[in-house]
């Protein structure tokens, strides 16, 4: 299945969705066909974002620099029996099977959304054109059941009990694109498994989890420490960026470059007393090119497309580690300081592994100012970078 993200739609994107209501096929395939002015549209929208009973998604994909590519919005509107949809996808990527992947992750996407706020909704309904077969395909591929009205056709999907009783799992995760990947696998696994997701150090309780009675609690990109009562009770799942016993402790990434390592592994290891110290249940290789906002997004999809879903699909038993411990120590915020004796071979790194999202950026200091350096370019032996002028509220 393509691999579509979801995200909740804003009054930014007033414009992107008032294209796509205006596409001549939309218009054409939509009960109420007449072209909609900017005005109405903008009322409309804002007046749907306002409303407790309507979630508008924007379907996307990630671009070859890890940009949003909008590919199309779903709209399910609430009603006293469940949920209406309404769905477009892009013109151009139309006949591709973007249709049954974004409707797949937004049911998935509100599956979760609406447990985690005690509302869940069953039934979900959409009334299509006898006209618009393609769409009808979509719905029939995400196993709605069709029936007909005089003047149109009904597909309708209901989750039941037993859809509610499969095995849990929780997937613990405090970046934005690990939610999105942790939606698609709700979606992949809807089958045979209950997930979902934790992104706030106050929900991981051990009440929550003891509800959800997860097979396994997955914690990609967490930062927080995990509590006793929680590992000790269940099967908690770290990846750790290095290939263990080598490298345990912290700021593995960083540690990893700055001993000029090209390459590494993700050890999946079960939660245990000492840092880093559980046993493993699968690595995967892991390239270290690129900045580590990059690197980071490429060990998010090793971990959602290959080891979460070998654990949930072989359950296998983790070994205890082996070899000779190496461990690493935890980098501070002053230790991205770039240093007059560096080369710089030694300089790009520095600035590309602290270029992501929560990383203080690679640093110098020219009187009154700190200069943070990020988007680095290594070529001809030269390096170039952005440079970002912050005034130190402190002479030392």
């Amino acid at each position: 299945m393509k691999c579509v993200h979801i995200r909740e739609a804003g009054i930014a994107d007033a414009e992107l969705l008032f294209a796509w209501a205006n596409d001549m096929d939309v218009r054409r395939n939509a009960f109420s066909q007449h072209e909609i002015s900017w005005e109405e549209h903008t009322a409309w929208l804002k007046r749907k974002l306002a409303a407790g009973g309507c979630h508008i998604l924007i379907g996307f994909i990630y671009g070859e620099k890890m940009e949003e590519r909008p590919i199309g919005q779903v709209r399910f509107d609430i009603t006293d029996t469940g949920a209406e949809i309404d769905y477009s996808v892009a013109a151009e990527l139309r006949g591709r099977g973007y249709g049954t992947a974004l409707l797949e992750a937004a049911l998935a996407w509100m599956q979760d959304h609406r447990r985690q706020v005690g509302q869940e909704i069953s039934r979900f309904r959409a009334f299509v054109k006898r006209s618009n077969p393609a769409s009808g395909r979509v719905f029939e591929k995400c196993r709605f059941a069709k029936s007909e009205r005089e003047d149109c056709l009904v597909y309708e999907r209901v989750f039941t009990y037993a859809d509610r009783q499969r095995p849990s799992v929780v997937i613990c995760t405090h970046k934005s694109w690990n939610v999105t990947y942790a939606r698609e696998l709700a979606a992949r696994y809807q089958d045979e498994y209950d997930i979902s997701v934790i992104t706030q150090k106050e929900e991981l309780t051990p009440s929550r989890l003891q509800a959800a009675a997860p097979r396994y609690v997955f914690f990609p990109h967490w930062s927080y420490v995990i509590p006793r009562e929680i590992y000790s009770a269940f099967p908690c799942v770290v990846f750790h960026m290095t290939d263990l016993p080598y490298g345990r402790g912290g700021s593995p990434l960083q540690n990893l470059i700055v001993r000029g390592h090209t390459h590494t592994k993700l050890s999946a290891i079960r939660v245990a007393q000492g840092m880093d110290t559980g046993d493993i249940y699968a690595k995967e290789e892991l390239d270290l090119q690129g900045t580590a906002e990059e690197i980071l997004r490429r060990a998010s999809g090793i971990i959602f497309s290959k080891m979460i879903p070998f654990m949930l699909e072989h359950d296998p038993v983790p070994v205890p580690q082996s070899g000779e411990v190496v461990e690493f120590r935890r980098r501070k915020p002053e230790d991205g300081r770039l240093l007059p004796d560096m080369d710089e071979k030694m300089i790009y790194d520095m600035i590309r592994m602290l270029d992501g999202e929560g990383y203080p950026n690679a640093f110098v200091e020219l009187g009154g100012y700190t200069l943070r350096f990020h988007n680095a370019v290594f070529q001809n032996g030269e390096v170039s970078a952005q440079v970002r002028f912050e005034k130190r509220t402190e002479q030392k």
